[in-house]
């Protein structure tokens, strides 16, 4: 269960995967995806729950307030936040998916 605190944060990294799901999609023969609507629905939200749940989140989360604010997401992951779960967003849908 997310705590209220953090819920920002799972909505956050839920728009990031939808819109990564989408923008496989389109890029796909017939823009098909090998779900349906209602079912894509529920993998989103579940690649959605396994990134909140990384270490890299978690530790974020839990950071103090000068840790964030100092390059968290270039220090810790290389990247800025979005990009960071758009990639592995990106990485698991065509894993799980596409191949």
């Amino acid at each position: 269960m997310i705590a209220q605190k953090d819920l920002w944060m799972f909505n956050n990294i839920l728009v990031h995967v939808a819109r990564t799901w989408e923008r496989i999609r389109v890029e796909l023969p017939h823009q098909e995806m090998p779900l349906d609507n209602i079912q894509s629905v529920d993998e989103i939200v579940l690649i959605a729950d396994e990134i909140f749940l990384s270490d890299v989140i978690q530790k974020f989360l839990n950071a103090s307030e000068e840790e964030k604010s100092n390059d968290f997401w270039d220090k810790n992951v290389g990247t800025m936040f979005d990009c960071h779960v758009e990639e592995v967003a990106s990485k698991r849908i065509i894993e799980e998916y596409i191949n």
